[in-house]
């Protein structure tokens, strides 16, 4: 990108966004096919696709890093990683690191990008292309450019930033084997992992770019289909799901974490708290009401209630109410739009509003 003047990330999309949706556009209109651009003009999957998409992956780039050079940084800074671990947790952010800027995973993802573009191609063929891409069982020659460079360069981009969260995903699975400095007690209620369910807030616009591509599919069948407000929210809770999983699976060595110690935590401090209370009870009434003879009464008595409040109120969900609508809303946002083409406002507001309080 560099050497062909393209590295910043604003220009770099302009010039995506020229190549993948306005030159098909310019075909058409050069070719004097007013009923192809009228298709293409009107054609969600086109807008997606080939404007919304390349503009936001290209864009989301430089959010993504900020967020998880971020958590990293904390993760060492603080440090949340004991010292003992703290030697296989550089390990393994220098294997993630050599990983993000390698050349094979790059050719890995434009092959899979020019494999989804034959899946494509082969799909057009058996009827399943726009109007504007085939005429008379040929492609135009709009088609054509979309299906070869435009389809490519939206797979290609999304594989890549794909391939970074399965890196930050391996990178965080390490962590089931590090020793972590975790307190049952931080007040941020997940034992001082808090910080990382926030990572989510730099995938807004590749949330929103995945999201306005299925999305548009989406209303492409719902064109054929009944739209109820029934299968609107079924869709709508399917997507959310898929966006959930897609975030939540990286943290679930770290909230597996955070869920051993708020067990260990919970029974060591009712372990204690029994002992505090007989020994109360021994003070006020001088003798337990039920008696243990072999009970050891040398062990020094401390109030635990406050170790034993905070241990019930951890939570091992990461990724919850706090941190989830910054990836929840622009999921739903193009599907909003979607939406408002089959249902009038006054079912699809409530519908929004219930899925956003789940």
């Amino acid at each position: 990108m560099a050497n062909i003047g393209l590295r910043k990330r604003g220009w770099r999309a302009l010039v995506l966004m020229n190549l993948c949706w306005v030159m098909p556009a310019l075909l058409l209109w050069l070719g004097r096919d007013e009923s192809g651009l009228q298709h293409f003009l009107r054609d969600w999957g086109a807008w997606s696709k080939f404007l919304i998409a390349p503009v936001l992956l290209t864009l989301a780039e430089k959010p993504i890093g900020f967020a998880l050079d971020e958590c990293i940084s904390l993760i060492f800074r603080i440090p949340v990683v004991a010292t003992q671990s703290m030697q296989d947790a550089r390990k393994a952010l220098a294997n993630a690191r050599s990983q993000t800027s390698a050349v094979l995973p790059e050719l890995a993802c434009l092959l899979l990008a020019l494999m989804a573009t034959g899946i494509n191609a082969a799909n057009f063929t058996y009827g399943s292309a726009p109007a504007w891409a085939i005429n008379n069982g040929t492609f135009t020659r709009a088609g054509l450019w979309s299906l070869v460079l435009g389809n490519t360069i939206y797979w290609f981009l999304l594989t890549r930033l794909v391939w970074k969260h399965v890196i930050w995903l391996r990178f965080l699975s390490n962590a089931g084997r590090w020793h972590l400095r975790l307190a049952v007690t931080h007040p941020d209620g997940h034992a001082g992992l808090g910080f990382l369910g926030f990572y989510p807030a730099g995938y807004s616009l590749f949330v929103l770019a995945a999201s306005a591509v299925v999305a548009s599919g989406a209303g492409h069948v719902m064109q054929r289909e009944a739209v109820t407000p029934l299968l609107f929210t079924a869709v709508c809770v399917a997507w959310l799901s898929v966006v959930l999983v897609y975030f939540a699976i990286p943290l679930v060595p770290f909230g597996t974490q955070v869920a051993r110690l708020k067990r260990k935590a919970i029974l060591m401090s009712l372990r204690r708290a029994m002992a505090f209370e007989r020994f109360k009870e021994r003070e006020a009434l001088e003798t337990n009401l039920f008696e243990d003879e072999a009970e050891d009464r040398g062990i020094v008595m401390k109030d635990v209630k406050p170790v034993y409040l905070a241990a019930r109120n951890v939570s091992a969900l990461l990724v919850n109410r706090r941190n989830a609508p910054a990836v929840f809303i622009p999921a739903l946002a193009p599907f909003v739009v979607v939406g408002g083409s089959y249902l009038p406002f006054s079912e699809l507001g409530p519908i929004i509003k219930r899925l956003l309080l789940l």
